[in-house]
């Protein structure tokens, strides 16, 4: 992967071609989208624009054409939150900036991709009474797949800005992005803000319950950096952290996800990190 990164940034021209030639391919989209906002992280928003006129044109095509703006939105998305990385320094501005496009698209993909929606709803129902599921109306099964839409998005192109950041960190600051993750922490506002939205969300059902699939995912994501921060800090290796993985997903499963939103909050407001003595100091 660095490889890559390396030849992307060797000029313009190799990041138009990586990022039109990975936008045609569906799963590896986020590649596409990695590199863009590698372009913005490290050359600023000026030089990613032009990047994006040229390397953006096979996103545009495919919505033209084919009716699915998946991958330009995922673009778009991967450019703005590395501009917002790169400007604020910030992955609780990032999750900010992540979560009000997520809502934004909720509202705005039945406009952008309607044929897309359309066919989706119709695979899903077919799918649903070949396994005898009849009680789930047309509505709130096309409502549950724009905010399924909406969400996939939001996370692949976090996905890419994290991978981007990786290859910025092999490239011109090793050990930064490991670094940065472990220190991965929500502010207090951010942190209730987010929990707001998922007792909203939990508790109208219906109305708002998107607003919770929305932030979930991020409260998982800060979750998991602040176990491996922990972990890290009192020197606990792999083989602890397969096992919280397996403990996780095989004897907590659903649980591990209302564990990690509370120890988000918490740490939100003790910075759990700090408080734990490492393990070196304690050999010491």
């Amino acid at each position: 992967m660095s490889k890559l990164a390396q030849w992307v940034m060797k000029r313009r021209m190799n990041a138009v071609i990586g990022i039109a030639a990975f936008s045609a391919i569906p799963l590896l989209v986020f590649l596409a989208g990695a590199i863009q906002a590698l372009v913005v992280l490290r050359k600023g928003i000026a030089e990613s624009i032009s990047v994006f006129a040229w390397g953006g044109l096979t996103a545009l095509l495919l919505w033209v054409f084919q009716g699915d703006a998946t991958t330009f939105l995922i673009l778009v998305q991967a450019a703005l939150f590395g501009y917002v990385l790169r400007t604020t320094v910030s992955w609780g501005a990032l999750f900010i900036t992540a979560v009000v496009i997520a809502v934004i698209n909720v509202l705005m993909l039945p406009i952008l991709m309607p044929d897309v929606l359309d066919l989706f709803l119709k695979m899903m129902k077919e799918l649903f009474s070949q396994v005898q599921v009849t009680d789930v109306s047309d509505e709130v099964l096309y409502q549950e797949l724009v905010v399924s839409m909406s969400v996939a998005q939001m996370c692949i192109s976090i996905a890419a800005v994290f991978l981007a950041r990786s290859w910025q960190s092999k490239l011109y600051n090793p050990g930064g992005l490991a670094k940065e993750f472990l220190q991965l922490r929500l502010t207090v506002p951010v942190a209730l803000i987010f929990a707001a939205m998922v007792f909203l969300g939990e508790s109208l059902q219906d109305s708002l319950q998107f607003l919770a699939h929305i932030v979930i995912p991020i409260f998982v994501l800060v979750g998991l950096a602040l176990v491996h921060g922990v972990f890290a800090k009192k020197n606990i290796g792999k083989v602890g952290l397969i096992a919280f993985y397996l403990v996780g997903l095989f004897v907590l499963n659903a649980y591990i996800v209302n564990i990690l939103i509370f120890l988000v909050i918490v740490d939100s407001f003790v910075d759990i990190r700090s408080r734990i003595t490492s393990a070196t100091s304690t050999s010491d």
